[in-house]
């Protein structure tokens, strides 16, 4: 049985066999993640996942396209800049907006002051 990417697509139900297919996928995508941050090109990778795993060794073209994905994205765990909208849009006029309103009255609710012109949830 090899062990293959698109296998994963079509498995219908949980089986010892399954588990052990998708953990010995697991383990290989694994190893090429680490091999292709040594910089190890795609047909040494193969040829080394070849002698450790044998008949179940995912295919050459399944290497390959791991190795690119691995190359083509960012893997940090870092957030990136993004463009658009930012989530909050918290002002120094909103705050002292929001600071006159509970001056004004101390038991307002944070619904009261959301629906006030000019503040919202992220306001408060």
């Amino acid at each position: 049985m090899s062990c293959d990417v698109n296998s994963l697509h079509h498995v219908t139900s949980i089986t010892p066999n399954n588990v052990a297919d998708n953990d010995m996928l697991f383990r290989q995508r694994a190893v090429v993640e680490f091999l292709v941050k040594e910089e190890i090109p795609a047909s040494e990778i193969h040829k080394r996942l070849q002698r450790a795993y044998g008949s179940v060794c995912m295919g050459d073209s399944n290497v390959h396209r791991w190795v690119k994905h691995f190359k083509d994205v960012n893997t940090s765990n870092q957030d990136q800049p993004r463009s658009g909208r930012p989530r909050t849009a918290s002002t120094e006029h909103k705050k002292e907006r929001v600071n006159e309103i509970i001056q004004d009255d101390r038991h307002v609710t944070v619904d009261t002051i959301a629906r006030t012109p000019g503040t919202g949830h992220n306001a408060v």
